[in-house]
C-alpha cells in the first residue's frame, strides 16, 4: 500500500498560471504545485509569471512544493527556467527522448517527479527500469501530450504498484474521493479538471477538489 489508512492524500495542482490561484492553493493545503513549461500545453506559464508564483510561495511559510514540469523543451529552455526559479521538484515524462539520461544527472539536480503513461496492466516489475525518482505520476496515456488529457484510465491497472506515486488522469472533484479509496495512492494529481476551459483554473473547483481529497480516507 502506498498510504496507511489514516494518512490524507497529498494534493497536486498542475498548471496554476496566476496569484489568485497560487493563494487557494495555499490556503487549502495543497502539497505540490506544477509550473507548466511544456510548449504545447494550454497550461504553460510565461517565465514573469512563474517569477511572481514562486516568490509569493518563497515569502509564506506552509506553502505547497513549487514543480517545474518539462516536455518536448529545448534543453536551452530548461536551463532558462530551472537557473531562473526557485523550486524543488523538476518533473518529465518518461518517454520523452528529449530529456537524456545526461540532462538528468547534470541539469535536474533537484528531487525528480516522472510522469509514467498508463495504457495496460502494469506490475512492480514493469517500473523498475523507470529511474528511481522520489516520486512517480502515473497518468492516462494519450499520444503526443505529456499530460493534462482529462482522460482516465482502468485504475484496476496499478492496483498492485508498491512504490509511491500520484495518481492523475481524468480525476475531478467529483471522483478524487473514489479514486483515493479504490487504489489508496500516496496522492493525487490534477490540472484540467480543475478547469473553466483548457489552461483556465477555477477557484471553487480547485477548492472542492482539495477539500475532497483530503478528506478521503
Amino acid at each position: 500500500m502506498n498510504r496507511h489508512s489514516n494518512e490524507t492524500a497529498k494534493v497536486k495542482i498542475c498548471g496554476i498560471r496566476d496569484l489568485e490561484i497560487a493563494r487557494i492553493c495555499r490556503e487549502e493545503g495543497a502539497d505540490y504545485v506544477g509550473l507548466n513549461f511544456v510548449p504545447s500545453s494550454p497550461r504553460k506559464i510565461e517565465l514573469a509569471e512563474a517569477r511572481k508564483i514562486v516568490e509569493f510561495y518563497r515569502s509564506q511559510e506552509n506553502s505547497p512544493e513549487i514543480v517545474l514540469l518539462f516536455y518536448k523543451n529545448s534543453l536551452e529552455e530548461m536551463k532558462t527556467v530551472i537557473s531562473s526559479l526557485d523550486h524543488d521538484f523538476i518533473q518529465w515524462v518518461w518517454d520523452d527522448t528529449s530529456v537524456t539520461p545526461s540532462i538528468r544527472e547534470t541539469l535536474f539536480r533537484k528531487r525528480q517527479i516522472c510522469s509514467y503513461r498508463v495504457s495496460a496492466p502494469i506490475t512492480n516489475e514493469d517500473l523498475q527500469s523507470v529511474v528511481p525518482g522520489e516520486l512517480l505520476i502515473l497518468d492516462s496515456y494519450s499520444k503526443g501530450a505529456g499530460g493534462g488529457t482529462g482522460e482516465t484510465f482502468n485504475w484496476e491497472y496499478v492496483q498492485g504498484i508498491e512504490r509511491n506515486f500520484l495518481l492523475a488522469g481524468g480525476l475531478t472533484p467529483s471522483n478524487v474521493a473514489q479514486a483515493i479509496r479504490s487504489v489508496r495512492p500516496f496522492g493525487v494529481d490534477v490540472a484540467s479538471g480543475v478547469e473553466s476551459s483548457p489552461g483556465i483554473k477555477d477557484a471553487q473547483k480547485v477548492i472542492q477538489f482539495i477539500r475532497n481529497a483530503k478528506s478521503a480516507l
